[in-house]
């Protein structure tokens, strides 16, 4: 027996992929522990990169045997087919993220296959190696670009945080699309709570208020919000956001804002 599946989205990267799962062992979720390097294993989700055509990738399982689920799949309405339409709408506007390829149901759920980068770090891997301190303000800067094109566009992240933004060759890649939507009603403030999102992971980092100021100045500057207006909006998110993380991991950092 051999691993199958059903391309829904992108024929030419699905045909590949499907080629590739044909291979032992039997089972998506052993398949991919076995031929990629995984990076989230969970009771939702299994994720990691291969390389497919010689080229990196990164493949994502959302897990579900609930035979709603596939249909929903099937008719292109489930969560997922959501993020990968817009992921899209999203790399067609020029936000960086890695282009969407394909998406294929299998046993186990449905997989989804996007570009990988080669030679990225997020964030949080890049701080804690140590960076020069020109980097780290280009890093600054390069967030604060990347998220306000994002909003721009019309969209919020959802999950800011440092382990979602990757760096490569001088620019800030999002990843992580499954909680970014279109905001048409209180926009502003699901801006306001990428930000601060965004400022927590840089607290919990440890980073010098500079380098968050750095970020606050390129990103109102780039997306021409008002810096007192957004800081207002960004109280009961980052007050929210501490608090949650106070309780869950005992985390205390020293407040920049």
């Amino acid at each position: 027996m051999i691993n199958k599946g059903t391309v829904i989205r992108g024929k030419r990267w699905g045909k590949r992929l499907t080629e590739r799962l044909r291979t032992p062992p039997l089972g998506i979720s052993q398949w991919m522990r076995r031929h990629t390097d995984v990076v989230k294993d969970d009771a939702s989700t299994l994720a990691g990169c291969l390389r497919i055509s010689r080229r990196r990738r990164f493949l994502k399982l959302y897990r579900s045997r609930n035979l709603l689920f596939k249909l929903l799949c099937l008719a292109r309405l489930a969560r997922p087919m959501a993020t990968f339409r817009t992921a899209l709408v999203l790399a067609a506007s020029e936000v960086p993220i890695p282009r969407p390829l394909s998406c294929v149901l299998v046993s186990e759920g449905l997989l989804m296959l996007s570009e990988g980068l080669d030679s990225s770090r997020d964030y949080c891997a890049l701080w804690e190696a140590g960076q020069s301190g020109e980097e780290l303000y280009r890093m600054m800067r390069g967030a604060a670009l990347t998220l306000s094109v994002l909003h721009r566009a019309g969209y919020t992240h959802g999950d800011c945080k440092w382990r979602n933004l990757l760096w490569i060759d001088g620019e800030c890649f999002m990843v992580d699309l499954d909680g970014a939507r279109r905001r048409r009603l209180f926009a502003a403030r699901a801006r306001a709570r990428d930000v601060a999102r965004f400022t927590v992971s840089a607290e919990e980092a440890g980073v010098p208020s500079s380098l968050l100021q750095a970020f606050l100045d390129s990103y109102v500057a780039h997306s021409g919000v008002a810096r007192e207006e957004l800081l207002r909006r960004m109280q009961p998110n980052l007050e929210k956001l501490r608090g949650r993380h106070l309780e869950k991991y005992g985390i205390t950092p020293q407040p920049l804002l």
